[in-house]
């Protein structure tokens, strides 16, 4: 049973956590980009997905978040996805307005 994550994309990160044995989706936890909130960012738990989508995941009851508004995937607390520095949302600082840089999570 190989337990390391081999995708690469948030969506298949979702997949393979769900359906791999061994794995468990409820592990992971996500910070993505939720406006309005204070810092604008808002961390879900994997036991919250009710579905996974080809342009967004689901979460209970039925909130639709697009992958492109994720920026970091925990994986039984290590890093498995950090949406990369070139990327729109990661260079507006206005989103990011904790003093906690996402890479030292």
């Amino acid at each position: 049973m190989d337990n390391e994550i081999r995708s690469k994309r948030p969506r298949d990160i979702f997949n393979e956590l769900k359906w791999k044995d061994g794995m468990d989706i409820k592990e992971c936890s996500i910070e993505y980009i939720h406006r309005g909130v204070p810092g604008n960012t808002k961390t879900v738990s994997g036991e919250d997905i009710v579905g996974i989508g080809h342009l967004f995941f689901t979460l209970f009851p039925d909130t639709m978040i697009p992958y492109h508004r994720i920026l970091l995937i925990k994986y039984k607390g290590e890093n498995v996805y950090v949406k990369a520095e070139g990327n729109d949302c990661r260079k507006i600082g206005s989103f990011l307005k904790s003093s906690e840089s996402i890479n030292d999570r």
